[in-house]
């Protein structure tokens, strides 16, 4: 019982620091707006099982993907800088706000709708999928650790490299940003 209750208040102080850093400006960073959705991408084919009912679900996956970073990149805010990074590229500020917050939310509840597709669902199943999303969120790094179903690589690579794309439509400097040098 005290390792539930110990759980759930960690899972809390997730939520909240998730919540807080999303409606603070932090630094746009070519790893999380690049090399983070590609990694997802390349575990989405990896871990794709390619049959009629998997690509009927990836259809509709990536067209909720569209949706969702559309929302997501809504009401983003800007803070352009004077600054230059290493490579000699602008530095950029971003506050995601509470769209993305949402979008972030509605990516979880499709992956646990997902997985109450594909096997059985339970409470456990449930809090696996919300931590492991925070988990990601919070500890970047972790995404290369994590083991996800196909479908959940697919919603969080689609709908991160999407966003980054809809980013870089909504304030052209962004390109400049995450451009290799």
């Amino acid at each position: 019982m005290k390792l539930n209750a110990l759980f759930i208040l960690v899972l809390f102080w997730a939520i909240f620091r998730v919540t807080s850093k999303s409606l603070k400006f932090e630094k746009l960073t070519r790893f999380t707006s690049v090399v983070i959705p590609i990694y997802s991408m390349i575990m989405f084919i990896v871990t794709m099982i390619w049959n009629l009912k998997n690509f009927i679900v990836l259809l509709f996956l990536f067209i909720v993907s569209i949706f969702i970073a559309i929302f997501q990149v809504s009401k983003v805010e800007f803070k352009e800088t004077t600054e230059l990074d290493k490579h000699d590229r602008p530095v950029v500020y971003i506050r995601k706000g509470y769209p993305y917050l949402l979008g972030w939310i509605i990516i979880i509840l499709v992956g646990i709708g997902c997985s109450a597709l594909f096997e059985s669902l339970t409470a456990s199943s449930i809090f696996k999928e919300i931590f492991s999303e925070i988990k990601g969120e919070l500890l970047v790094y972790s995404t290369f650790s994590q083991q996800k179903n196909w479908y959940i690589w697919l919603l969080s690579g689609t709908t991160s490299f999407l966003y980054t794309e809809f980013l870089k439509r909504k304030n052209p400097l962004i390109k400049e940003a995450l451009q290799k040098r």
